[in-house]
C-alpha cells in the first residue's frame, strides 16, 4: 500500500453542496488509519467504507476545531454564504457614513435652534413680545442664571476628566476665556456697566451661583477621574479656604456689606455649600442604587 495518497480537490456541482477532496497522508498516519480501520471493522482501504471512514473522521475534527476556536456549531449557512458572495458588495465598515449623518442631524438642530433663538430675541426687544420675558430678564446675570448650571453641569465633568490629555492651545484659550470674563465681571462692577445686572449682586450672590454647580460636578466626577490630590491643589484648596475664611470674619464681625453674609444664618451656609455636596456624593448614589438595585454592577459584569 502507498504511504501517500494524492489527488486534485473536485468543486462541488451546481446541484450537490459536496466536494471530492484528497489529500496526502503520511506513514504514521496511514498506519493510524488502518488501526482505526481494522478497529471499526471497516474493510479495504480503497472501499466505500474506507472513505466514509476517513469522512467521519474529518467531520470529528473539524466540529473539534470550531470548538477550539471559540465558534458556534453548527455554522450559519447564510452567514456562510454572505461572508462569500455578498462581501465584496457591502461596505467593511459603515461607521463613517453613520457618524456624517449625526452629524449632519446635530448641525441641522444646532442651526434652527439658533435661528429660533434669534426670532425670539429679536421679537422680544424690536416687536416688543412681553410674553417671552426677555425685556424682564435681559440682563447678563439673568442669562447666567439660566445657563451657567447646565452648562457647567455639561462641560466642567469634561474638563475635570481629560483636562491632561487637552491640548496645550485649547488649554490657553479656555484660560484666557476665564480671564476676559473675570476682567468683564470687574468692567461691569467699576464703570459700572448696568446692562450686566452685576451691580447689587453680592458676593454671597456669586457663592450661590458658582458654588453649587462647581460643587455638584466636583463631588461626582472627582472619584472617576482618577487623580491624586496634588500639592498643587492642596496649596489652592487652602488658598480659597483662607479668602473664604477672611471674607466671613470681615463680613459679620467687620459688617462688609459687598460680602452679604449678614443676615444668613447657619441654615443658609448649609443649604449653600454642605447640601449640594452631602446630596450629590451620598444622598443620589443611595437613591440610585434603591431605585435600581445592582443593575449597573451587573451590567458591567
Amino acid at each position: 500500500m502507498s504511504s501517500a495518497l494524492a489527488a486534485e480537490m473536485i468543486p462541488p456541482g451546481p446541484q450537490t453542496s459536496e466536494a471530492a477532496v484528497s489529500v496526502e497522508v503520511g506513514e504514521g498516519d496511514l498506519l493510524r488509519l488502518q488501526v482505526l480501520a481494522t478497529a471499526a471493522g471497516v474493510g479495504e482501504p480503497d472501499g466505500d467504507s474506507f472513505a466514509e471512514l476517513l469522512s467521519s473522521t474529518l467531520h470529528r475534527g473539524i466540529i473539534e476545531s470550531y470548538k477550539t476556536a471559540g465558534l458556534a456549531w453548527p455554522p450559519d449557512p447564510a452567514g456562510a454564504d454572505a461572508g462569500s458572495g455578498a462581501r465584496d458588495d457591502k461596505p467593511a465598515d459603515d461607521g463613517p457614513a453613520r457618524r456624517t449623518g449625526t452629524q449632519t442631524s446635530r448641525g441641522g438642530a444646532l442651526v434652527a435652534a439658533a435661528l429660533a433663538t434669534l426670532v425670539l430675541i429679536v421679537g422680544s426687544y424690536a416687536g416688543h413680545w412681553t410674553w417671552t420675558g426677555l425685556t424682564q430678564n435681559g440682563q447678563v446675570w439673568d442669562w447666567m442664571q439660566l445657563l451657567l448650571l447646565p452648562v457647567a453641569i455639561g462641560t466642567f465633568p469634561l474638563w475635570l476628566r481629560f483636562s491632561g490629555e487637552m491640548s496645550p492651545p485649547r488649554r490657553q484659550a479656555l484660560g484666557a476665556a476665564v480671564l476676559a470674563f473675570t476682567a468683564f465681571v470687574l468692567v461691569g462692577y467699576l464703570v459700572p456697566l448696568t446692562w450686566t445686572g452685576f451691580r447689587g449682586h453680592t458676593l454671597w450672590n456669586w457663592l450661590t451661583l458658582v458654588i453649587l454647580p462647581i460643587t455638584i460636578t466636583t463631588a461626582t466626577v472627582w472619584p472617576k477621574t482618577g487623580r491624586s490630590f496634588r500639592p498643587a491643589y492642596r496649596a489652592a484648596a487652602g488658598a480659597l479656604g483662607v479668602a473664604w475664611i477672611v471674607t466671613v470674619i470681615g463680613g459679620y464681625a467687620g459688617h462688609w456689606a459687598w460680602t452679604g453674609y449678614p443676615g444668613n444664618t447657619l441654615w443658609e451656609w448649609v443649604q449653600l455649600l454642605l447640601a449640594p455636596i452631602a446630596i450629590a456624593t451620598f444622598v443620589v448614589p443611595e437613591l440610585i442604587k434603591l431605585v435600581a438595585g445592582n443593575v449597573a454592577d451587573d451590567v458591567q459584569e
